[in-house]
């Protein structure tokens, strides 16, 4: 089951970026979105060819002194497979990462 959470965050701000995450301070949220809510300034066409018409987008925030990260991670909601994951940096989109594996996406 994918469910991405403070402590997976904090793992990938540290190992991406070499941030130090206080998971205490990290904010949870996990919502489910019709493929045509996704924000298409942060979803790129080749993210939504591997899209659901439904997905599960979990998402965390944190704020530090300087910047405000979001990573989110959708996941497909009827198998909850993880597909993407995409980070913002004071509310612009610096990393994507295709988390799918190649065989599972559909041909």
């Amino acid at each position: 089951m994918c469910y991405y959470n403070a402590e997976h965050f904090a793992i990938f701000m540290s190992l991406q970026f070499g941030i130090e995450v206080d998971e205490e301070q990290v904010g949870e949220e996990s919502v489910l979105l019709y493929k045509e809510e996704l924000d298409e300034k942060l979803v790129t066409e080749e993210l939504l060819t591997i899209t659901p018409e439904i997905v599960m987008v979990h998402s965390c925030v944190y704020n530090n002194a300087e910047h405000e990260w979001l990573v989110c991670v959708a996941s497909n909601a009827d198998t909850n497979q993880p597909l993407y994951l995409v980070c913002l940096k004071n509310d612009e989109k610096i990393y994507e990462e295709v988390l799918l594996q190649e065989k599972d996406i559909e041909k």
